[in-house]
């Protein structure tokens, strides 16, 4: 059957409504959270008042200047009286603002993920959510746009408006000119600039979330992308994705960086209107027109003005801060939906309903997926299941098997017909209820991070237990799913950790195992098994059925079975035969076969093995006490990490401040030009000041003396050329650092998923290490690189040099004010590290926490279906909460250390403001300098340490870039053992004939020379031990044996995917290890256990097989698909070759998905084929076509399979049967069938006769 397909646009999200930036409060629904907003908003206010008093008190010091002691000295406390009252204000704003905006994000956080586990299969499969990205980049993206900037723009506009009432009150006239040319203008400019700031920050967002989507793809199939050297075709894709988003994040800089620069010029051209009508107004004698009066309002518009175009930056982070809640909020406020796990309503489903006089009943059942309405993939089906009753479905792949288990479970709704319990429709009942009688073990085994215990307890739905009552149901059940047998031998037994993604540790034998376990130690009522066996060995499969029909025959359990290997089904009660999704037979095994020419003895006959008498499926006792024996002797070899173990991804602490800025130079070095253009703006912006203090100490002076009015005018043209050059020198820093910071993020996320991708696969089991949290890495860290570049670093250098000119130009003009004044610059300079260093550490933490929080909830919604097949919905939700809290208490205390900082760092101005006039007007009085030289050094060292402050306002966004950039390094840094790119190799892949002095092609024979393999993390369990092996070239060898026994491990060493410990793996008598990686793979295709697709067409995914260099024409594509039997099933399809399969083939069903990674591999037409259970999810008939397919082209190649289903390995030409790492038997088929060992048992339990 095909799923659903995704409904959206390429990029796959969810469409967006958008969101206004208010709606971001809205997790703040208790009284607690509302009244810390209501604090930091009143506190933000409160602090825009100081300044404005400040320009009062200029006033008064400036009429009397030079002002007398006495005079001097009440000025002075009133300073520091507003200074204390500054500091005070601004911590608690601060600190108010830090606390609620973790909270907004934690809050949207868990709404979310609590909504996306409520949410059903048909979003899933129509919506293609990338919840990864809404809860790492976009949750982030909110909480910097609702934490500490809130406070600073609320304050910018608290003292925008408190200096205008000030102003007024002191000159009206003067004031309103002011006001009427400034208002006006500025909102203009901000709300136009807003308006496209929003638009591009949309774009960009939508850009990266889409190459978020391929990089996780990739990495959750980083062995089919090193096993296919398909590097460049994916991390192409990522980069398409990664350009298209850097172009619109360059053209977001481009509009942000005119919005700055208008924002100066309007401030700066106010300044030269200010001055030039405040001479006109003194000169004509007003009563209101004192020279201190005209300097305060000048004051107080100038720095009125400069405090908004401060605010400039922030308005950017709001925007897109709007923007990501937007994407939150279309997934919280997703429409209510009829299958809703959290409802109250509905019939309770209890054992009563489930008893042994009740039965399940499907009535004229049609099914077609809401995403594909005009394709019926059940037909009116109608049957009954008896309550207690084992019931078999077996049929071709994408019959409409799985389906059934589905509707059973209640994913989806029938779209006609009904199905009943005890004559209740299933929508009739509670679905957790109904849910938590039922039990799936699905053909995709889903197992989570964590361990194993905690995995098996999450199938229990019944009454809590202690801990050691849990943990003996939970080990009770692993030896009825014949798990415990593996479990027990590990050094941490039921707590081993699994690794992450979860399972990544396990055989798929062991991983079904473990699902088994999960799914009966809740002891369901109704157990549904969706080839559950397929990936375990027969007797292993026997060893479990055998188990069931016990447990069945105690109790009353009814048992759906759905499987293409009909042994596991030969002794239901009913047998159901599926077709084209409806039912073309029905009845028990004996009743079945005695169809002449039935599809069912079809079917059979297909799989029927060839041994020496008729044996019944049960296992005979000898056979029983062989199985025991390997039970229990059985040594798993699973990878785990050392308990000691942290678990974390990298170790930066190393990195420096420096070392970071020199290699995100390094990364830029390309766009040098647009680098040198920013640092000229930032230099031009930087030196406004210099201009500005020399413009403006004149105009004082001219005021206090009533100088000609041509003078006056002069400066105040000057004060309009300082405009024009803040609005070119703005748009210059502004434009150019953005698309050199673009450039920076689109290089770092190019490499990071590159170096991800070349890891050697030990890498990839560490923990920490999931794909999620790497894809956390690649899209939110390097993203936050933007913070050591763009409009920041612009920022940085335009206040350095700030600093540092208006430093040497007051020393210039008046050197002894001007020290006193400058000997405060390391305490503001200190405060500002000290802010620094504690918000990178609360970062740090809040980084990992986020991260874990973010990897469980992207692996609970990647496996909705089972997460929803537990019922374990709100037991995720709240691991999801406690993760997210968990570092809560140090936030706290992080922030208020942090914040307390800040606002010394600064409150410390106003200090200056008083130390400045009481050192300035002594100096004055004493005839050592001039009032003008006093107002040139002024505004050149108070304006300086203003621009000081707002690199300290910075700091949250360079802390968390120095953390992100500390992570994006280390992990490009990391250097694989096995590099898949490496071209460091000299042994060629010709041989020499000595006879003809030619190259020969070489044909694929391949030998293992006393190989011993030992994985890094378990040095004390050896996978093999000295194995000799020898493959001919052109030669078929199948491998079997248990699951666990080395077969997946031979592969492994083959494809290179590990190296041997000690030993050699030689191809053509060459080593390995001495031919280039991709080189030797180029040789090899592979068809893993699980067949791993990416987003994309059914033609782009068969086209990646194709070798390195080679582009699948398609032609080659429809070959291939023709030589797999899937040709016509493809070519039916609405989109033909260009349908598209959906994140990892959501798309497909299993067997669909299993044949189109087998014409993966065929289109390379290699020397080697490696089959690791290739054929596992097909149905007989589609085994039949895939193995005369592979019969066909294996004439040619050498042909390693490894199987559990047998009939597939009768016609090889050797087999080979693995066991403990060991060869223990070898030969064809008839000579292992008259050897009576371990491969007779194995035919003997998967015999159909």
């Amino acid at each position: 059957m095909l799923k659903p397909r995704c409904l959206l646009p390429k990029d796959g999200t969810i469409k967006k409504s958008g969101s206004s930036y208010f709606a971001l409060f809205r997790p703040l629904q208790d009284l607690q959270s509302r009244f810390i907003l209501g604090c930091g908003i009143v506190l933000a206010i409160a602090a825009g008042a100081p300044l404005p008093i400040i320009g009062v008190i200029f006033a008064k010091i400036i009429d009397a200047f030079p002002p007398s002691e006495e005079e001097v000295q009440k000025r002075i406390f009133q300073l520091l009286g507003v200074a204390c009252a500054y500091f005070a204000v601004t911590w608690g704003w601060a600190f108010c603002w830090g606390i609620v905006g973790a909270r907004i994000s934690r809050g949207l956080r868990t709404q979310m993920v609590n909504r996306a586990l409520g949410l059903d299969q048909t979003f899933y499969e129509t919506q293609c959510p990338d919840i990864t990205s809404r809860l790492t980049v976009d949750a982030q993206t909110v909480q910097a746009g609702t934490a500490e900037k809130v406070g600073i723009f609320l304050q910018s506009v608290s003292y925008f408006l408190v200096a205008f009432i000030v102003g007024f009150s002191l000159n009206a006239q003067l004031t309103g000119i002011l006001f009427a040319a400034v208002i006006p203008s500025m909102t203009l400019v901000i709300v136009t600039g807003t308006s496209v700031l929003g638009a591009c920050s949309k774009e960009a967002s939508e850009r990266t979330t889409s190459a978020a989507s391929v990089a996780e793809g990739a990495i959750k199939a980083v062995q089919v992308v090193q096993a296919f050297d398909a590097f460049e075709s994916l991390t192409s894709d990522h980069q398409n994705h990664l350009r298209d988003a850097m172009r619109a994040g360059m053209k977001r800089a481009v509009a942000g960086a005119v919005l700055l620069g208008s924002v100066f010029f309007i401030a700066y051209a106010a300044n030269a209107l200010a001055f030039w009508q405040g001479a006109r107004i003194i000169r004509d004698n007003n009563v209101n027109g004192s020279a201190g009066t005209v300097y305060a309002i000048v004051f107080l518009i100038l720095d009125a003005s400069f405090v908004i175009g401060q605010a400039g930056p922030f308005i950017q982070s709001f925007s897109q801060a709007a923007s990501a809640g937007g994407r939150i909020f279309n997934l919280i406020d997703y429409p209510e939906i009829p299958i809703n796990v959290y409802s109250k309503d509905g019939v309770q489903a209890d054992d009563e309903t489930f008893g042994s006089d009740k039965e399940i009943e499907f009535s004229g059942t049609s099914f077609a997926y809401p995403a594909r309405p005009m394709e019926t993939v059940l037909d009116s089906v109608s049957f009954k299941i008896r309550m207690g009753s084992t019931v078999g479905i077996v049929g071709a792949s994408g019959s409409g098997k799985s389906t059934i288990a589905a509707l059973l479970l209640r994913l989806y709704d029938p779209s006609q017909g009904h199905i009943t319990i005890n004559g209740h429709s299933l929508q009739d009942y509670n679905l957790a209820s109904l849910r938590n009688q039922i039990a799936l073990v699905d053909q995709d085994p889903a197992v989570f991070s964590g361990t194993i215990y905690t995995n098996i307890r999450d199938g229990y739905r019944g009454p809590e237990l202690s801990d050691d009552e849990m943990r003996g149901k939970c080990v009770k059940a692993a030896k009825a799913a014949d798990a415990w047998s593996f479990v027990d031998l590990l050094p941490n037994g039921i707590d081993t950790w699994l690794g992450e993604p979860g399972g990544t540790k396990l055989s798929g034998g062991q991983k079904q195992r473990l699902c088994l376990a999960r799914a009966l130690v809740g002891d369901p009522a109704l157990l549904v098994l969706d080839e559950a066996t397929s990936a375990l060995d027969t007797i292993s499969e026997a060893a479990i059925l055998t188990s069931l029909g016990t447990a069945r025959s105690m109790g009353n359990r009814t048992t759906v079975m759905i499987a293409h290997r009909l042994a596991s089904i030969k002794t239901a009660d009913n047998i159901i035969v599926m077709g084209n999704g409806q039912i073309l037979e029905q009845g028990n095994h004996d009743h079945l076969m005695s169809f002449e020419d039935g599809v069912y003895l079809q079917l059979i006959e297909a799989q029927k093995l060839t041994s020496d008498d008729e044996t019944d499926y049960s296992v005979s006792t000898k056979h029983k006490l062989a199985m025991h024996e390997a039970i229990e002797t059985e040594d798993e070899v699973v990878p785990q990490p050392s308990e000691n173990q942290e678990l974390s991804s990298f170790k930066f602490e190393q990195f420096g401040t420096f070392t970071i800025l020199r290699r995100c130079l390094a990364l830029s070095r390309s766009r040098i030009v647009f680098t040198i253009l920013a640092l000229v703006g930032s230099l031009t912006t930087g030196g406004l000041i210099l201009g500005e203090s020399i413009i403006f100490g004149h105009l004082v002076e001219l005021l206090n003396g009533a100088v000609a009015s041509a003078q006056v005018d002069f400066y105040c043209l000057m004060f309009f050329v300082v405009a024009l050059a803040a609005l070119l020198g703005y748009v210059a820093s502004g434009s150019c650092f953005g698309i050199v910071s673009e450039h920076l993020v689109f290089r770092t996320r190019d490499i990071s998923l590159r170096t991800i991708l070349r890891q050697d696969m030990e890498w990839f089991l560490q923990p920490g290490r999931s794909s999620s949290s790497l894809t956390s890495v690649i899209s939110m860290d390097a993203g936050h690189l933007s913070g050591l570049s763009g409009v920041i670093i612009g920022t940085i250098v335009s206040a350095l040099v700030s600093v540092v000119g208006g430093a040497i130009l007051a020393h210039i003009v008046a050197w002894k004010i001007a020290i006193v004044l400058f000997a405060t610059s390391p305490i503001v300079m200190l405060a500002g590290f000290a802010r620094i260093r504690v918000l990178a550490r609360v970062e740090e933490k809040n980084q990992h926490a986020y991260t874990e929080a973010a990897a469980l909830a992207s692996e609970a919604c990647s496996n909705i279906r089972t997460i929803a097949a537990l019922g374990t919905e709100r037991l995720t939700s709240e691991r999801f909460n406690l993760a997210v809290g968990k570092y809560e208490k140090q936030t706290f205390r992080g922030t208020a250390l942090g914040n307390l900082i800040l606002a010394f760092a600064l409150a410390v101005t106003y200090f200056v403001y008083a130390l400045a006039y009481w050192w300035g007007s002594k100096q004055v009085r004493s005839g050592q300098y001039s009032s003008l030289q006093f107002f040139i050094v002024l505004p050149a060292i108070l304006f300086s340490a203003q621009a000081a402050g707002q690199i300290f306002s910075l700091a949250p966004d360079i802390g968390r870039a120095k953390g992100a950039a500390s992570r994006v390094f280390a992990l490009h840094d990391q250097k694989p053992t096995i590099d898949a790119a490496s071209e460091n190799a000299v042994e060629p892949m010709t041989s020499v004939d000595t006879h003809s002095g030619k190259s020969t092609l070489q044909t694929g024979s391949i030998t293992f020379q006393n190989v011993s393999l030992t994985y890094k993390s378990r040095p004390n369990a050896p996978v093999f031990t000295n194995l000799n092996l020898k493959i001919k070239a052109g030669e078929t060898v199948a491998i079997v044996g248990r699951s666990g026994a080395g077969k997946t491990s031979a592969i492994s060493l083959i494809e290179r995917f590990y190296d041997p410990t000690a030993g050699s793996v030689l191809l053509d008598g060459v080593d390995i290890k001495s031919v280039p990686v991709s080189q030797h793979r180029a040789r090899i295709s592979l068809v893993a256990q699980d067949p791993d697709l990416f987003s994309g067409s059914v033609a782009f995914n068969v086209g990646l097989g194709a070798r390195p260099g080679h582009v699948a024409t398609r032609e080659e594509v429809i070959e291939a698909c023709k030589a797999v039997g899937i040709h016509d099933f493809v070519d039916s399809l609405p989109d033909g070759y260009e349908t598209q399969c959906g994140n990892n083939g959501s798309q497909l069903s299993g067997g669909q998905k299993q044949r189109v990674a087998i014409a993966r591999a065929y289109i390379r037409n290699p020397e080697i084929l490696l089959l690791d259970e290739a054929t596992s999810a097909l149905d007989s008939h589609s085994e039949t076509q895939i193995q005369e397919a592979i019969s066909a082209v294996s004439r040619r190649r050498t042909t390693i399979m490894i199987a559990h289903r047998l009939t597939s390995v009768q016609r090889a030409d050797r087999i080979l049967v693995f066991d403990h790492g060991k060869i223990v038997e070898e030969g064809r088929h008839e000579e292992l069938m008259r050897g009576g060992g371990i491969y007779e048992q194995m035919i003997r339990a998967q015999n159909l006769g």
